[in-house]
Parts: structure tokens; sequence; C-alpha cells
């Protein structure tokens, strides 16, 4: 099975793909003023294109979750995003636990050397990339 991950966020959602090994693949943005929140379809021609592109089965989407363990505010917006997107492309979602990805992305992304430029524009798509990799390992376990 070949997955698409996504790190959705307001202005930019990061995309990576896997088999057995997740890698980074793009970071979609957001027109100026803009949130993918509120005008979803400005992702869905490149999310189609992508998943046609890299022959995706199905889509890995992060939802933040709190210290709690329960979805964080901004969760709901990113599962209305997901739930959608699903629908449209009649593929199947799955939402895994994107807790600290993105500090993770920036850790990785400093400890190599990276301008704060270079940086900042691959964060997204290594943090949907770290999202995928968890959801392989996680699925991959025995139950």
């Amino acid at each position: 099975m070949r997955y698409l991950a996504l790190d959705v966020g307001a202005r930019h959602i990061g995309v990576a793909v896997a088999e057995l090994l997740a890698s980074e693949l793009t970071t979609l943005n957001a027109p100026k003023d803009q949130s993918f929140y509120e005008s979803p379809q400005f992702a869905d021609d490149e999310i189609v294109q992508l998943i046609s592109s890299e022959q995706a089965d199905a889509v890995v989407v992060g939802l933040p979750v709190n210290e709690r363990g329960e979805l964080s505010g901004e969760a709901a917006a990113i599962k209305k995003f997901g739930d959608r997107l699903g629908r449209q492309l009649d593929k199947t979602i799955h939402y895994v636990n994107e807790t600290l990805t993105s500090a993770m992305a920036s850790e990785i992304l400093e400890s190599q050397g990276l301008s704060v430029a270079e940086a900042k524009s691959r964060q997204h798509q290594l943090s949907a990339q770290l999202i995928l990799q968890q959801y392989l390992e996680e699925s991959s376990r025995p139950a």
C-alpha cells in the first residue's frame, strides 16, 4: 500500500509519501491572506495531482492532541479538512497523533545546519514525513 501524508495547517500543508519508509515530498502554500481551513479547495487540485502521480492508495493526516490526549482546537478544522478530502477522493483517510512533530522537524533541520529560509521551507514536509513514519510503525505492530 502506498500512502500520502499531510501535515495540515492554515497556511501550509506538508506532504510526504511512503510504502515502507516515509520521505518528504513537498509543501503546499495557501494563497496570500487565505487559509486552507476556510478555503480548502485551494489545496484540492494539488493534492489530487499528488495522489495520482504518487499512486497513493490512502492518505494519512496528522491531528494535534493536547497533553490530556484530547484533540486540540485546531484538530477539529484539520479533521473536517481530512474528512471532506476523503469523501471527495474516495480514499481512506487515516488519522495519527502529530504531537511534537513540528518541534522535532525544527530540531532535525537545525541540526543539519540549514539556513533559516531552507529550514522554514522544509519544516512542514519533514513534519509530514515524521507523521507518516509514525503511522507506518504503529500500523505494522501486532495488535
